[in-house]
C-alpha cells in the first residue's frame, strides 16, 4: 500500500523545517531552552521599557522635563537665549542630554538606558531634537554651531563675550559641558564631540580665554574624546564601541 506522504507533510507543522534541521541543533538541553527564554523575555522587556522610558518619551514630545519644566518642543521655543533661567534652572540639563551613568542631581530624571538610546538614535525627528537641543547650550556658551554634519563650532559674535564671561564665573557648567559631551555620543552625535572639546581648547590655549575652565578641559573633556576605548572611560560612561553608532541624521 502506497503512504500518503502529501497528506503527513500536510499534517506535520513545520514538516520541511524539522527534516532539514540537524539532530544535534534539535536536541537542546532544559538549561538552554530556558536560556533561550529568558533571553527572548529580555529582548521584549527592553524593547518594551525603552518605548515607554522617560528619556525616549521625552525627545519624543510625550513627556515633560521635571520639575518646573517643559515639552522639549517648548523648552526650543521658549527658553532659547532665556539664559536668567538656563543659569538658574537645575532641572533641565538632565533631560536634554541624558546619559547612562545617572540622572545627575535631578532625582525626577532618569538614567538613558541603551534601548533607549538606540531608538533616539533611529528616529529622525528625535535626532532633530538633540541638534536643537545641543544649538540652545551652545548659544548659552556663546557658540553656534557651523556645520551640523561635522559637528564645526565657532564663537557666537554677538554673545561669545559676555557668555564667556558668564562661563567663567559659574564653574558648575563645566560639569553640564562633560554631560552634554557623553550624552552626544550615546544619542548618535559622536562626531560632535571632538569639534567642541577642540574649541575650548584653542580659546583657553592659544585665545587666553575660559581660563578658569582648563582643570576641566584637561581631567575630563579632552579625556572624553581620546580614551573612549580604555578601560577607565567605559568604566565611567558605561559605553561601548556600538553605543556611539550614528544617528539616523547622518544617514538621511
Amino acid at each position: 500500500r502506497m503512504l500518503n506522504v502529501r497528506g503527513i507533510v500536510a499534517s506535520v507543522p513545520n514538516f520541511r523545517r524539522a527534516c532539514w534541521t540537524p539532530v544535534f541543533a534539535l536536541r537542546k538541553s532544559p538549561e538552554e531552552g530556558v536560556a533561550v527564554q529568558d533571553m527572548e523575555k529580555r529582548q521584549t522587556r527592553s524593547v518594551s521599557e525603552a518605548l515607554t522610558g522617560r528619556n525616549r518619551r521625552f525627545y519624543s514630545n510625550e513627556l515633560r522635563s521635571e520639575p518646573q519644566g517643559d515639552l522639549i518642543d517648548n523648552i526650543h521655543q521658549h527658553w532659547d537665549g532665556n539664559f536668567d533661567l538656563l543659569e538658574a534652572h537645575h532641572g533641565y540639563i538632565q533631560w536634554l542630554f541624558p546619559v547612562f551613568e545617572n540622572n545627575g542631581m535631578n532625582y525626577r530624571a532618569a538614567a538613558l538606558t541603551k534601548a533607549e538610546a538606540k531608538l533616539i538614535r533611529g528616529d529622525l525627528n528625535c535626532a532633530r531634537r538633540v541638534i536643537l537641543s545641543y544649538r540652545l547650550m551652545l548659544k548659552f556658551y556663546g557658540l553656534r554651531l557651523v556645520d551640523e554634519q561635522a559637528g564645526e563650532v565657532a564663537r557666537d559674535p554677538q554673545l561669545w563675550r559676555s557668555r564667556y564671561a558668564n562661563l567663567t564665573r559659574n564653574s558648575h557648567n563645566f560639569l553640564r559641558i562633560s554631560r552634554i559631551l557623553t550624552s552626544l555620543g550615546q544619542l548618535g552625535f559622536a562626531r560632535y564631540k571632538r569639534p567642541l572639546v577642540q574649541h575650548f581648547e584653542h580659546e583657553i590655549e592659544q585665545e587666553g580665554n575660559l581660563k578658569s575652565c582648563k582643570g576641566s578641559l584637561t581631567r575630563f573633556w579632552l579625556p572624553l574624546v581620546t580614551t573612549e576605548n580604555s578601560a577607565a572611560y567605559i568604566k565611567k560612561t558605561l559605553e561601548s564601541p556600538e553605543d556611539r553608532a550614528d544617528s539616523v541624521f547622518f544617514r538621511t
